[in-house]
């Protein structure tokens, strides 16, 4: 494999030289759109505590193809795309004239069909449902989201890689200013499939492996490979030079410390270059279910995450992302604030986690006059 096309933790000092460099940058940045050391300095002021309640301390960064990252819902540094996506940031805080995004991040399923049966599923009633959108239509609503401006897009479903040519279809016709990301369960993602999305533009995938124990993974999939998909997957994803974050649903059984570690060294064995926790919520297959973690669970994860991403035993782990921490600090930046969740049917929610069912998304669409198309805030957060 070539070194060019693996991950890697850069060096501490590495990482202290690279925070350096992305706050100068930000700051001159800054200083560009607003001419204003007073500005300057408040609007940095609003980021860094931002930043700070994001990442529980100083970022981690990973390392690969060349570019720097500091997250999986943030472009690669540096590029024109990180310069947009921070001067949406400061638009929040100061408005300016410059180009910004209408929207950070939309998580957009493109098919109802799955082999799975997750437990957790939160696509449970649309799923193998007949498909709602052709190709051609999958284009439309990406262009358009493209054209308003948009930094990320996570492509998911159901499973998007059932399918796999029309998806690799739409990524083509994605304008190379949004990062494109698949969210899969590493079904059908091979070395040859791999290399396709990769040469079709995609940025990287998101692999869901929700317990390191293949047969606990295999029931909570429902699927008797899906712990074999998830790590074939990962190390195809990792050989055709996509960038790799690894996600997991924390149930109560394994909200605890001695899973969070023993899962972060199985993802960063396995290439990963971001972890990415989610908490279980009431949604889906879990509608009407008794599984939101506890508080002395959420302390429990707040505190691994912390020493993590922190520590310095940790430093060989890749960035951890635990959405949980930031939305109780800052609360949620989705709903419609930053991004939002295009559901298999076409149906526009604040987040995979709540389902708002608050208009369809061809309504946004055909729409100039947005002011009656409002997204429903996080009922949670």
């Amino acid at each position: 494999m070539a070194n060019s096309i693996r991950s890697s933790r850069p060096a501490h000092l590495v990482q202290i030289a690279l925070r350096i460099w992305v706050k100068v940058h930000i700051i001159l940045l800054a200083l560009r759109v607003y001419g204003s050391v007073k500005k300057v300095k408040l609007v940095i002021s609003e980021i860094l505590k931002m930043d700070r309640k994001v990442s529980g301390g100083k970022r981690k960064y990973a390392v690969k193809n060349g570019k720097y990252w500091i997250g999986i819902y943030l472009p690669a540094f540096p590029s024109k795309n990180f310069d947009r996506y921070i001067l949406t940031e400061m638009n929040k805080y100061l408005p300016h004239t410059f180009p910004i995004n209408s929207y950070q991040q939309v998580n957009f399923a493109i098919t109802t069909k799955c082999p799975m049966r997750c437990e957790h599923c939160f696509e449970w009633d649309n799923l193998n449902l007949p498909e709602t959108f052709a190709v051609d239509q999958l284009k439309q609503i990406v262009s358009t989201l493209q054209k308003r401006g948009l930094a990320h897009i996570s492509l998911s479903g159901g499973e998007p890689m059932v399918r796999f040519n029309e998806m690799l279809e739409l990524i083509r016709d994605t304008h190379t200013s949004t990062d494109t990301w698949v969210l899969t369960s590493g079904f059908n993602l091979d070395l040859s499939r791999a290399q396709k999305l990769k040469h079709a533009g995609a940025t990287g995938v998101i692999i869901s492996l929700d317990d390191i124990d293949p047969e606990k993974h295999n029931t909570f999939r429902r699927h008797n490979q899906a712990f074999q998909l998830a790590t074939t997957a990962a190390h195809a994803a990792n050989q055709a030079g996509l960038m790799l974050a690894i996600s997991v649903c924390v149930l109560r059984e394994n909200a605890n410390t001695s899973f969070l570690i023993a899962h972060a060294e199985a993802a960063t064995a396995m290439g990963a270059d971001f972890i990415q926790w989610l908490e279980p919520k009431a949604e889906g297959n879990f509608r009407g279910k008794d599984v939101t973690l506890h508080v002395e669970q959420i302390s429990a994860m707040e505190t691994a995450f912390v020493s993590l991403n922190h520590d310095a035993p940790y430093r060989h782990i890749a960035p951890i992302m635990y959405h949980g921490y930031y939305q109780r600090r800052l609360g949620c930046l989705s709903a419609g604030k930053s991004s939002f969740y295009i559901d298999s049917r076409g149906m526009v929610h604040s987040c995979p986690f709540c389902h708002s069912s608050d208009f369809h998304i061809m309504d946004l669409l055909n729409l100039t006059d947005l002011t009656n198309k409002k997204i429903s805030a996080c009922p949670t957060y």
